[in-house]
């Protein structure tokens, strides 16, 4: 299909009709990598305490689109925001748009974080200030809440500690391109929860006994929740008193279909243990082929 564009030829010179040449642009998908939409982010977003809760105001894209705002009973560009683009219909999608790609990712340096906490600790902050739970709260017995808000960030980042909440590139960094979100981390040991542990409730601890990696990540690029599984055996393999590992090893010996189940749902606990599992036990990795 041709591109209809109108073309004028003035003194040698070849220009594009601006009036034909917007009509190409797709108004209803709105992008912060357009040049004009990069500059500060309170230009157009109003940031208040506790969160930025809801999109720009009309002001902030009238300024600079009018035109598109008045084109036509049903503007595409009102559904950018809009879940109806009716003048009488003012509802909105959820901000932000679950449907919508992301454009940002987020540079959040664990590390960093877990120096201020610990400092906080040793001072006169209660114990809890050097647990993750900080900002991770409990959302089921067996995952952690992920913060999806500013709130828990603006406790500390809203007007004294850089970044403050007007920097929002302090944390925000413009994606390549636009993307989905990852859903929840695969768990392998779907058995575990965080509240439980028996009377003692063993697993209510300072987060980075188990999850060692996570006090040395300086970016959320590539993080991953993975808890090694000497950090399970320290207490599940013990000689002389709990021997969960070796027990279930002992009867896969015996049949090369027994399904661990101790920490495992069936879809894991039916493969090959790995090798780091065998190597706890001092004992050579197996396969279950190879058993008879």
């Amino acid at each position: 299909m041709r591109t209809r564009i109108k073309i004028l030829i003035i003194f040698g010179l070849i220009c594009i009709h601006p009036r034909l040449s917007a009509a190409q642009i797709d108004y209803s998908k709105f992008s912060h990598a357009t040049p004009k939409h990069r500059a500060a982010c309170n230009t157009c977003h109003k940031i208040s305490f506790p969160d930025i809760k809801d999109y720009p105001s009309h002001n902030a894209c009238v300024s600079c689109h009018r035109p598109q705002f008045f084109r036509g009973a049903r503007p595409p560009i009102c559904s950018v925001c809009h879940s109806k683009t009716s003048p009488r219909d003012e509802a909105r999608f959820a901000f932000r748009n679950p449907a919508s790609k992301l454009q940002f990712t987020i540079e959040f340096p664990h590390d960093k974080h877990q120096d201020v906490i610990a400092m906080l600790r040793f001072s006169h902050a209660p114990q809890n200030y050097y647990n993750c739970a900080v900002c991770h709260g409990q959302r089921t017995a067996t995952f952690k809440a992920v913060p999806t808000e500013h709130s828990s960030c603006f406790n500390c980042h809203w007007k004294s500690q850089q970044p403050v909440a007007d920097n929002c590139n302090g944390c925000h960094k413009l994606a390549t391109t636009p993307y989905t979100a990852a859903g929840d981390p695969t768990r392998i040991s779907i058995k575990f929860i965080h509240e439980g542990g028996g009377e003692k409730k063993q697993h209510v601890d300072e987060c980075t006994t188990c999850h060692i990696n996570i006090t040395k990540a300086a970016s959320l690029r590539g993080l991953k929740p993975d808890v090694p599984i000497t950090a399970c055996t320290e207490c599940h393999n013990q000689p002389g008193k709990r021997e969960d590992l070796n027990k279930e090893l002992f009867a896969l010996d015996k049949n090369r279909n027994f399904t661990c189940a101790y920490c495992h749902a069936p879809n894991v606990g039916n493969l090959d243990p790995p090798a780091s599992h065998y190597l706890i036990a001092e004992r050579p990795p197996l396969k279950r082929k190879d058993i008879k």
